[in-house]
């Protein structure tokens, strides 16, 4: 079987010109034989693009080379190569140069047309494919994906797409807008008439940990970065993370998230946190009608630790039994929210701690290492409950209450945003900006918006057609 593939060019002056692009040649015996090659596929593709480009630019050089003043035609000066690459191959082209028209009132001579056409050096959809692949596996693998289903004979250097993605999340980062210390959308008398709220909507917050390429002396070499997932009782959720110590519009970021998901004022807003500096200081003022709560896994996690600790003491002493029993009084204590009581049992505990470790250096015995762990757990615990006293609530109730509590679903979005790309199997290290960068553009994927995004920036001229979702 012996097939051409042709395309016919029609133009608004001239008749249609039938050009083949490809042709086939090759019997239909096998299964593999079936529909198009790979190769083929490619070399379709290639060529037509090559035609498709050609004939555009011939009709863009057309409109523009009369002089605007004068309509006369400009002359040319010469001719150079312009490189182009796109989606469906890397182009070549031949640019001119034209000569200025004396009614022109410009100073200079000569200008090259496609500059102003051809403003960047690589087409957006291939930018839009670099960043969505390099969101998900390493330059090297997007380099040699696109170069596998698409005509691209070398591809782009994995260094090169590197520039390109973190271009591409520098320019998010500028439409970002400037930081906020506060709530700015409106006075509180106009947050009380607006909109009837929706459904509560829950935040979480958590950190995450990414080796570092820089590893200052006696550090891990390893930086913190910031994820979180923003859960509205209806449509979909929303993953946003930064590295904190790179990030200076946190606040500005969050409420990015929750006013795409269309948050109005009045709409109750639950933040969860592990209690940390950072993410407990960036739900503060994002919005006017939140509350702020300490994950109860953490919590939970921390008082399960001094169990631990207080169960290894050695032989089976009364004072052993007692400590394990305050300790639990001190998490029901919690988990009822009453935080006075907590405190009041942890000042009991810590001074019954002291006076067991005095009894023992007058008794001429060695200092207890387990006492001494159990000593400083519980005032790092009894610090991290005074810090966060205003976050603590009845567990209990919410629990019954079908409300949340803890912060499980954060522990999968850092998992999910973090690890998969910049941990696991990922032997690689990052500077914290590249990191930064690198993770607005993974949330924009992961967030199904970065096709959007590049549609905001690049809008095709006519009518745009609709993208119809694949049927599963």
């Amino acid at each position: 079987m012996k097939m051409t593939v042709l395309i016919c060019i029609e133009g608004t002056t001239s008749d249609p010109i039938t050009v083949p692009i490809h042709t086939i040649d090759r019997p239909c015996d096998q299964v593999q034989d079936v529909g198009l090659a790979l190769d083929e596929a490619k070399s379709i593709l290639g060529k037509l693009q090559q035609t498709l480009v050609n004939t555009q630019l011939e009709q863009y050089l057309g409109r523009a080379r009369a002089c605007p003043g004068c309509a006369k035609p400009r002359a040319v000066k010469g001719y150079h190569p312009v490189c182009f690459r796109t989606a469906f191959g890397d182009l070549t082209l031949r640019g001119p140069r034209w000569r200025r028209c004396r009614c022109e009132q410009v100073s200079e001579a000569t200008f090259r047309p496609l500059s102003e056409l051809l403003t960047m050096h690589t087409s957006p959809e291939l930018e839009y494919l670099q960043a969505k692949w390099a969101a998900h596996v390493s330059f090297t693998a997007v380099r040699e994906l696109l170069q596998e289903v698409l005509p691209q004979e070398h591809g782009a250097h994995p260094e090169t797409i590197r520039q390109h993605v973190l271009a591409t999340a520098q320019r998010l980062e500028a439409q970002l807008g400037p930081e906020q210390f506060a709530y700015d959308g409106a006075s509180q008398s106009e947050i009380e008439v607006s909109p009837e709220p929706g459904a509560p909507i829950t935040v979480g917050m958590d950190g995450g940990y990414v080796r570092g390429r820089e590893r200052a002396p006696g550090a891990n070499g390893c930086f913190e970065v910031i994820a979180g997932k923003s859960i509205p009782a209806e449509g979909s959720a929303k993953v946003f993370a930064f590295v904190h110590r790179v990030e200076s519009k946190p606040k500005r970021r969050l409420r990015a998230v929750l006013e795409s998901q269309g948050v109005v004022p009045r709409q109750q807003v639950t933040f969860l946190s592990d209690g940390g500096d950072t993410v407990r200081k960036l739900g503060a003022l994002v919005h006017p009608n939140s509350e702020h709560i300490l994950d109860w896994f953490h919590v939970a996690m921390r008082v399960e630790q001094m169990l631990q600790i207080a169960r290894g003491l050695p032989g089976t002493d009364p004072e052993k039994g007692e400590l394990v029993q305050q300790i639990e009084r001190v998490k029901w204590f919690l988990w009822h929210g009453n935080v006075q009581c907590a405190q009041e049992a942890l000042d009991d505990l810590l001074d019954e701690i002291d006076a067991l470790r005095e009894m023992q250096r007058q008794a001429g015995l060695p200092a207890s290492v387990v006492l001494k762990k159990l000593g400083r757990a519980l005032g790092e615990f009894a610090t991290y409950v005074d810090n966060n006293a205003g976050g603590i609530v009845n567990y209990g109730e919410r629990y019954r209450c079908g409300e949340r509590i803890s912060t499980g679903f954060v522990e999968s979005a850092v998992n999910q945003v973090i690890a998969k790309r910049f941990a696991k199997q990922q032997q690689m290290r990052w500077t914290p900006r590249g990191a930064h960068l690198l993770l607005q553009v993974r949330t924009q994927v992961l967030n199904g918006e970065l096709r959007q995004t590049f549609d905001r920036w690049f809008p095709r001229s006519g009518t745009t057609a609709e993208r119809v979702p694949l049927a599963a």
